[in-house]
């Protein structure tokens, strides 16, 4: 038998949709064609309003294959040596978390519910044989997503303010379980809620161009995260007082970058930990990495804890040795003709 990700090929290089785009017109709550065929990025119009690219979305692609568990966990050991605990967070994809929302047509994509979960499960299992500190996102987000708070928007590619808290609790969870923890200055946060807000997004504008009804909009919700050093004498580690560093750097993507859907404020609140959010909402999922390694800050006072969020899709071993090689020369101090020096917050 033919399997279905060769019928899926087979249909993409003869130019038909395979009876896809007529079963999603049928269907559609928004009047939306051509989505999978003929939209860029491809896309397929699921349950309840929720709309999933093929790419990103539907691909069931190993983000932990035996030479790149390889490479993340000797970059671990590296960080180790200097007194940082790598802690690995790869997000998990919005058809991992919202399998019920997926179309029946992604079928033809390749996609199974099934081998779709275990890809993601077997990838934080191995990495957790091979010593890293790796973070299950998927469990937590399929346990507690509702329709009343989904963990994913519903026309765009990043979570929801209540996805970030879930993503939060987990990594806060896993931090606050370690030992060096208790070396952290510790401290008090209150999180308060403001008010609504709807931004704009490149994928549902996208999108958008093929329906004649108005997609879900994209709302999230505005929170402040403030803090002040706790007492501490149950600390004996906490020597610097308020003039420590930050104990935990948050290196990630765009779900991390300018303080996206609160993540950060989350994880402060969640772990009683100071976080120094160095995300960069750049596409290439080394860069926010590799610029901290580069820093001052990092080189002078490497902190407890450094945090890598991986974006789904960001498919690490596509990269090839060339950016593990430069993040361990960075890590050791070797900077490149420009040297080391200071970073700014938030990597652009």
């Amino acid at each position: 038998m033919v399997g279905v990700t060769k019928i899926a090929a087979l249909c993409i290089a003869a130019g038909l949709g395979c009876g896809i785009a007529h079963a999603e017109e049928a269907q559609s709550l928004y009047g939306c064609v051509n989505l999978a065929d003929k939209s860029e990025p491809q896309a397929l119009e699921g349950q309840d309003g929720f709309f999933f690219t093929v790419m990103d979305d539907i691909a069931m692609q190993s983000v932990a294959d035996p030479a790149l568990v390889e490479s993340i966990s000797a970059f671990s050991k590296l960080l180790k040596a200097h007194g940082t605990i790598l802690v690995f967070v790869p997000v998990p994809t919005r058809s991992q978390v919202l399998a019920d929302k997926v179309p029946q047509s992604a079928w033809l994509y390749g996609y199974q519910d099934t081998v779709n979960t275990e890809i993601y499960q077997e990838a934080v299992k191995r990495l957790d044989a091979a010593g890293v500190v790796a973070v299950d996102l998927l469990t937590p987000m399929r346990a507690k997503t509702s329709d009343d708070s989904p963990a994913f928007q519903k026309a765009d590619p990043l979570w929801t303010s209540d996805g970030a808290r879930l993503a939060a609790e987990a990594i806060a969870e896993k931090l606050n379980a370690m030992p060096q923890s208790r070396k952290a200055n510790l401290m008090t946060f209150t999180t308060t809620r403001g008010e609504d807000y709807t931004r704009r997004s490149d994928l549902r504008e996208a999108i958008q161009a093929h329906c004649s009804e108005s997609l879900p909009a994209v709302t999230e919700t505005r929170y402040e995260t403030v803090g002040e050093e706790a007492f501490a004498a149950d600390r004996p580690f906490n020597i610097l007082g308020a003039d420590a560093p930050a104990p935990v750097v948050l290196v990630g993507s765009r779900f991390s970058a300018d303080g996206q859907s609160h993540f950060d404020g989350f994880l402060k609140q969640l772990s009683s930990m100071d976080v120094d959010n160095r995300a960069s909402a750049s596409g290439s999922p080394f860069k926010a990495v590799t610029d901290y390694l580069r820093s001052g800050d990092f080189q002078s006072r490497p902190p407890l804890f450094l945090i890598w969020e991986v974006p789904p899709g960001g498919n690490l071993a596509s990269y090839g040795p060339q950016p593990w090689e430069t993040l361990a020369a960075s890590a050791a101090g070797d900077c490149g003709a420009e040297g080391c020096g200071a970073a700014t917050k938030g990597s652009e």
